[in-house]
């Protein structure tokens, strides 16, 4: 059989590659930092896996089986699993890049001496470089001959996964070890022009040629729009992401937003984005982030505001786009506004966030947290949305407009 390994046994380890590579005949060996969780799945050889289908509104139980575990401190037989794979997959996070990587370095070096054929790591971590950034910590830790050969016969290659794994409550959990929760969504494009392997024959992984039009458009359109419905929907006091679809007032700022980058995007990269394909991803994100399935919780969507109001993620990095296409971002001003307003008790970030505005001011956090200069065109609309926003908030509680 075929062995797959995968980095990381979390939401998208097993909530999306576990099931891409059992469905394509693979074993998958996980290497994972939870002590239990590892030992939960090499007790059973398997997990639970439950999709909920948006077109359909019904719910399907798998069971992924040939699996095992491996703990991140078994470094020999790490080794000698990576030198024998077919293929790796990782989905740790872009903090946890670094702690993998001396993993995949010893796993390289093995294979170098051993079978020396060539492999490709397929990297679920939402950033654009993050394939670059797993490959500059390998190739630190290898030298001559094993270094020349990692740099011709290792990809690194990187994805933009858009399925949806939401929170299942601690019941549920308990009720059920082990069983993640997750959309119907089946594609993973990825960086064609990484690979060095043949690339695996996997239903729903497929080459594009320009990576960094693939995830932009992800990033500027699903997580864009994700996060719209969040900070929107947190403003209405709204539990649920599929709530926003229900509310007038946050349908008319959250397509304004995907009409934005959806016009900016389609300028940038004309070769590559076509109105027929953004019409087909409007349409997707209607029917998954409207899907009442998911109970997916605007807490989860909505956590660390900080990092997604940064200069080059979903939010802030969509108005840039828009403004270097010559398209002024109206819709997601107020977004952005939106966001500066979230207060989550149970979020660190977001109090951290209001903590901040607090003692130092809007025009502070837009500084030092946007990225943006308050004086500029952009920074005013955000600044008259955030303040017109909490005035309505004071004034009428949940009854405020966010238009007006």
């Amino acid at each position: 059989m075929k062995t797959a390994i995968q980095f990381g046994a979390g939401n998208i380890g097993r909530g999306f590659m576990g099931q891409l590579f059992f469905e394509a005949g693979y074993e998958t060996i996980f290497v994972e930092a939870s002590k239990p969780l590892v030992e939960l799945l090499n007790a059973a050889g398997e997990y639970p896996l439950c999709i909920l289908d948006a077109s359909s509104q019904q719910a399907f139980d798998l069971t992924i089986t040939h699996v095992r575990a491996l703990y991140v401190d078994e470094i020999e037989a790490i080794s000698e699993a990576i030198s024998r794979a077919d293929v790796m997959g990782s989905a740790v996070g872009v903090s946890n890049l670094m702690h993998i990587a001396p993993l995949v370095a010893a796993g390289v070096r093995r294979r170098f001496l051993t079978h020396p054929s060539p492999i490709d790591i397929y990297l679920c971590e939402n950033m654009l470089d993050a394939a670059s950034q797993l490959r500059s910590h390998v190739l630190d830790q290898l030298d001559g001959d094993v270094r020349v050969w990692a740099e011709n016969h290792v990809g690194f290659v990187g994805t933009s996964v858009a399925r949806m794994v939401p929170v299942i409550s601690e019941e549920v959990r308990r009720q059920h070890p082990g069983l993640v929760v997750a959309d119907s969504y089946h594609k993973l494009p990825y960086d064609g022009t990484a690979v060095r392997s043949t690339p695996p024959p996997i239903s729903g992984m497929y080459a594009v040629r320009n990576f960094k039009a693939e995830f932009e458009r992800k990033l500027f359109m699903y997580n864009l729009g994700h996060a719209a419905l969040a900070y929107l929907g947190h403003l209405k006091g709204l539990s649920y992401v599929h709530e926003g679809f229900e509310d007038e007032e946050i349908m008319r700022v959250f397509n304004g937003a995907l009409d934005e980058t959806g016009r900016a995007l389609q300028r940038l990269y004309p070769d590559d984005i076509d109105a027929q394909g953004q019409a087909e991803v409007r349409q997707d994100i209607k029917l998954r982030f409207g899907n009442p399935m998911l109970m997916d919780t605007i807490q989860r969507v909505g956590r660390d505001p900080i990092r997604k109001l940064g200069a080059d993620d979903r939010l802030v990095g969509s108005a840039n786009l828009c403004l270097s296409q010559g398209i002024f971002p109206r819709r997601i001003a107020t977004i952005c506004a939106a966001a500066l307003c979230y207060d989550e008790p149970a979020d660190p970030q977001a109090l951290k966030l209001q903590d901040m505005l607090k003692q130092r001011g809007v025009e502070a956090a837009l500084r030092h947290v946007l990225a943006l200069d308050p004086e500029s065109d952009l920074g005013r609309i955000i600044i008259n949305d955030y303040q017109r926003i909490q005035g309505g908030r004071a004034k009428a509680g949940r009854r405020f407009s966010l238009l007006r």
